[in-house]
């Protein structure tokens, strides 16, 4: 009998698409922008009117909508299952992802735009047998990903202090601003350090008090420890996309990291990033690793294209 400890309740709605990958250990874009959106489509005068009236000061807006927005990422556990379509070293794949409290699974179905055959089918049918053959090793995973979903929380809550916060207009019903580093702000370690080197745009929801939006640059060049450790290159770009998928529930639709620099010992760090998250529907509590993985068998090959349901586009 196992002795491993269960994960907590959260465990997985932090493992969910918004919670983006640790990369080498010191890339900020890779865990502390999780659950933060750049939303595209069309865009509107900067004069729209909202439901209510915003506060003066940029830095009490944001101050109200980010303590918020980690709040609702704390109190959603939403089980979902959904597309996911990325770009692994230069090939498009497209998988059906299911979500369990167990941990979450998903099933390769086409690889640049073909879908795969029976005999290809069957291979990721043994492949997710043997998974959950092995559920250390989905536990293992979900704690590595509610890991870096916690550290993300605490992150976006010293955003408002590592920054100073400008209107910059609205687009529709958000508001969009710019946000530029606070020279004040004392890094804590080598993540937080990244915060003095970043610019960008965000797009707040006023009347859910959510981060709709946000995307942001390296302006400068990022040595950790004068550049023994490593360095991030200038110029480095992160995009992720946020929206509301069901009532009051939200989740990421599309994520684009493209950063490069390197690691200790001279290691390269390529993070180049494209993902897609469309067609979510919620999946029962009390589903098992055993059932999802039926039901990803049983799933009807002809799934729909992928499709990121967007909203707004941030202009820089």
């Amino acid at each position: 009998m196992s002795t491993e400890s269960p994960l907590p309740p959260t465990a997985a709605t932090l493992s969910r698409p918004s919670r983006i990958r640790c990369l080498v250990h010191i890339s900020l874009f890779a865990i502390a922008l999780a659950g933060l959106g750049i939303l595209e489509g069309s865009s509107t005068s900067a004069d729209a009117v909202h439901p209510q009236p915003l506060p003066s000061s940029a830095d009490q807006f944001v101050n109200e909508v980010l303590p918020h927005e980690v709040e609702a990422q704390l109190q959603d556990h939403t089980l979902w299952t959904y597309l996911e379509r990325k770009q692994v070293d230069g090939v498009w794949k497209l998988f059906h992802v299911y979500q369990t409290q167990e941990g979450q699974i998903d099933r390769l179905v086409e690889v640049n735009g073909q879908r795969l055959t029976p005999a290809q089918l069957e291979d990721e049918d043994q492949r997710i047998q043997r998974l959950i053959s092995r559920p250390s090793q989905v536990r293992q995973r979900q704690k590595r990903e509610h890991d870096d979903g916690v550290q993300a929380q605490n992150l976006l809550r010293m955003f408002p202090a590592a920054f100073r916060f400008q209107y910059d207009g609205a687009q529709g019903s958000l508001v969009r601003l710019r946000f530029t580093p606070n020279p004040q702000f004392q890094p804590t370690d080598h993540t937080t350090q990244v915060f003095h080197h970043m610019e960008g745009t965000m797009l707040l929801d006023p009347e859910q008090k959510r981060l709709a939006a946000i995307n942001g640059t390296l302006t400068s060049e990022v040595k950790f420890f004068a550049g023994l450790l490593g360095h991030l290159d200038k110029g480095g770009t992160f995009a992720v996309t946020q929206q509301e998928v069901s009532p009051h529930l939200w989740e990421v639709t599309v994520m684009h990291v493209h950063m490069r620099g390197k690691a200790l010992f001279f290691k390269t760090i390529d993070a180049q990033e494209d993902e897609t998250y469309s067609d979510f529907q919620p999946v029962p509590s009390d589903t098992t690793l055993h059932q999802a993985a039926e039901l990803l068998k049983q799933a009807p090959i002809d799934l729909p294209p992928v499709r990121a349901k967007t909203q707004a586009r941030v202009k820089n």
